[in-house]
């Protein structure tokens, strides 16, 4: 088994650029290391995560990051206030790196961290090299946009940014044992400094559940307080077993009829995969391959509400 599901956000994508996002999700959905797929969506400004991020209130960088890792035991990790290029790589990087230091043996009476302030431990764990400076973060638009923006909104009066996508990007890679999601986002535009999104909060834009022989992998964007608080993801995978195939356009609608959100749900058997999608912004786009095959949806919805589909992989 071999599948690679990658997303770039659910908002209002601008169909001006749509060439350029199937491009760049063909291009992530070409490797087979997780990793290197969030590379490639991460490192482009086309989306909101490493360099090119959303600036907050005081014109930086600051990312969250997610994973959880599936093989006989489930794993997961977590990163907050991410400053650096690439933020999922640097969750599973930190995260290993704290797991070691707490498997010594004089460590034995502590529960190794799920969940780290990314600026309380980044001075603790070894240099990358070729890392950006946190100011490096920051493109030519996302600045200029804030130059323009930002003494209206420092003084209360919130602009709207046309076709300005604030939304997490997340990935599932699914292999013979071995399940992984991650998901990263550098915010809304203008956040208070210190503000936690969805992606750095599992259970909110990603979560993954084994029950009966399946295995439910989901992955949400969008508004991120209203996907925190309704915990989304662990709704999705908690309940999506309950509900009959017929009826998974009406649970879905039910369900996110009023969160400004997208979703991506894979359903794994032994022997078939499906793919669930739906997006109440205007537009969600996503990819998916499975083996050598790969296939890329620029989703729009054509009227307000909820727009849903599904796909058999095997």
């Amino acid at each position: 088994m071999d599948i690679l599901v990658a997303h770039l956000g659910a908002g209002n994508h601008n169909p001006a650029s749509s060439s350029k996002y199937k491009t760049l999700l063909k291009r992530s959905l070409n490797h087979n290391d997780i990793i290197e797929a969030a590379r490639v969506v991460e490192q482009s400004e086309l989306t909101n995560t490493g360099y090119g991020s959303s600036l907050n209130l005081l014109g930086c960088v600051e990312c969250d990051a997610s994973f959880i890792e599936a093989t006989e035991k489930v794993r997961i990790g977590s990163l907050v206030g991410v400053d650096c290029s690439y933020p999922i790589k640097e969750v599973f990087r930190t995260l290993d790196y704290v797991n070691e230091l707490y498997q010594s043996d004089d460590k034995h009476d502590l529960t190794a961290p799920v969940m780290l302030n990314y600026q309380r431990v980044k001075d603790l764990i070894p240099k990358n090299p070729d890392e950006l400076s946190p100011n490096q973060l920051i493109s030519k638009r996302q600045q200029r946009i804030y130059d323009i923006y930002k003494d209206k909104v420092l003084g209360g009066r919130i602009e709207e940014l046309k076709h300005q996508i604030t939304d997490t990007i997340g990935l599932i890679r699914i292999v013979e044992c071995k399940t992984t999601l991650a998901t990263s986002s550098g915010g809304n535009f203008f956040k208070l400094p210190g503000r936690i999104g969805c992606a750095g909060i599992i259970g909110a834009a990603i979560d993954f559940k084994r029950i009966e022989g399946y295995e439910i992998s989901c992955m949400c964007s969008g508004n991120g307080e209203q996907i925190i608080r309704s915990k989304l993801s662990w709704e999705i995978v908690n309940n999506i077993s309950k509900v009959p195939e017929e009826e998974y356009a009406s649970y879905f609608k039910q369900l996110v009829g009023s969160i400004y959100c997208g979703f991506i749900v894979v359903i794994k058997s032994k022997s078939t995969s499906h793919l669930l999608y739906g997006h109440t912004t205007e537009s969600f786009h996503f990819g998916f391959r499975v083996g050598e095959n790969t296939r890329v949806i620029l989703s729009h919805s054509e009227k307000e509400g909820f727009t849903f589909g599904e796909y058999k992989l095997l």
